[in-house]
């Protein structure tokens, strides 16, 4: 099986059945819309809004290409003292369930004692995505209190043990007898209050705003209701479900990566609220920009900048359940850079990029202002750059090195370095908040 960047599979049409589809849907522009959600539509568009800014036609940001060197220089030595041979782990949820050393998952799967692969599976992509959608964000001060370990987490770690822990409850289940699942039915009921005992929101732990997370999970379960086809092959509806899927496939031949995206795109891109649509198809994660226009960009699909950051975010968390079935996984290095705030703020530390317009009041932008579309394009298209640099200097290609290891072994730790030499926290220098259409 080959990697589907630029063809993406025609069965999916974004809704359960023909009956289902959208009054607006058009096939022609359908098939566009399925194209900007590969990692090659992110990438390719990207670029020519960097294009842009190195020739000083970006309004918002400002580029100095020479800075990449000395962060590239800053994330070498880092790989070399802490992976002399180059095996650098993937960025996934799964380091971050392993934090303080427990390997929670398996303690769960030996109590569970799953009889087959497939239900395996299905547990490990429920976590994942709940885990995913519940984000990596926390509030300064806030911790999660692992009652396995004694132990206190704080920031992505805490919230991914948080997640964990409130699926290991049954939280999500909607059968009794087995808890390690979460179900359609039962996230759409999910309350922010169930949330907030889940995160453990008390007077001794630092406020968090549990409303959008419930939300975004009620939002999670409603896509997967509304998709039999990808979500309830062998099981109830349930986010897990699409593993039954990618193991087919992968028993054909080598799974792509961008393969992977394109199922999650194509059935949760409506998770996330406030995205243009195409043809009738949610785009999820995309954004506009007047410059997308012209040369490179095909007719329909003017202006959109897709970014889909959390479900790229999603891929390598699903692909390791994967791996672990037996499953043979190409192409993590078509994934691009998550464009999310750590990314960009690193690079406007390390002086890479900078905003012409200063910092936004309160350090907050809109994810659908131009300030912010223009930003995380062009992190995405740096951060290319800034891998290449690395292979180079290693000698290796890019499979060997794909930025899911480079953002693992190098690139969050240097954030953190450099914010705190730079700003003395770690505290990125802007964060992305909801549309301003939203608010």
């Amino acid at each position: 099986m080959t990697d589907k960047t630029d063809s993406p599979s025609e069965p999916l049409l974004g809704q359960g059945s023909e009956a289902d589809l959208p009054i607006d849907y058009d096939d022609a522009l359908a098939h566009k819309a399925r194209i900007l959600m590969t990692p090659h539509a992110v990438r390719a568009r990207a670029n020519l809004l960097l294009d842009k800014a190195l020739e000083g036609e970006l309004s918002h940001v400002a580029v100095d290409i020479g800075a990449l060197d000395p962060l590239s220089d800053s994330l070498a030595a880092r790989i070399r003292a802490e992976w002399p041979d180059l095996a650098l782990p993937f960025h996934s949820v799964w380091r971050r369930f392993e934090a303080g050393g427990h390997d929670r998952f398996a303690g769960l799967a030996a109590s569970r004692q799953w009889p087959d692969v497939r239900e395996m599976g299905r547990a490990a992509f429920d976590m994942a995505l709940v885990a995913g959608f519940i984000g990596p964000a926390a509030p300064d001060g806030w911790g999660f209190a692992d009652a396995l370990t004694g132990e206190r987490y704080p920031g992505a770690d805490g919230l991914a043990i948080a997640s964990l822990s409130m699926i290991a409850s049954g939280l999500f289940s909607g059968q009794p007898l087995d808890p390690l699942r979460a179900d359609a039915g039962q996230l759409v009921r999910v309350s922010e209050d169930e949330i907030a005992a889940g995160l453990q929101i008390d007077p001794d732990n630092p406020a968090m705003d549990c409303a959008p997370l419930a939300r975004v999970l009620r939002r999670l379960g409603e896509a997967v209701g509304l998709r039999d086809d990808v979500f309830a092959q062998k099981d109830d509806p349930r986010p897990g479900g699409v593993f039954d899927l990618l193991f087919e496939e992968g028993l054909e031949g080598a799974l792509g990566a961008s393969r992977v995206m394109e199922l999650l795109c194509d059935g949760l891109a409506i998770v996330q609220v406030g995205g243009p649509a195409l043809g009738g198809i949610p785009l999820g994660d995309t954004a506009t920009h007047p410059s997308l226009r012209g040369e490179g960009i095909e007719e329909g699909t003017e202006t959109f900048m897709p970014f889909h950051a959390r479900l790229q975010r999603l891929v390598p968390d699903l692909v390791e359940p994967l791996v672990w079935a037996g499953v043979e996984i190409s192409g993590l290095e078509d994934l691009t850079i998550n464009s999310d705030a750590p990314a960009a703020a690193l690079l406007l530390d390390a002086g890479v990029v900078t905003l012409c317009d200063g910092p936004p009041q309160g350090g907050v932008i809109a994810l659908d202002a131009p300030q912010a579309v223009e930003l995380r394009a062009v992190t995405v298209a740096l951060f290319d750059r800034l891998a290449e640099k690395l292979r180079l200097r290693f000698e290796v290609r890019a499979e060997e090195m794909p930025l899911a290891g480079l953002l693992e072994g190098a690139i969050r730790h240097a954030a953190g370095k450099i914010a705190l030499e730079k700003r003395g926290t770690l505290v990125p220098m802007i964060q992305f908040g909801a549309p301003d259409g939203l608010k």
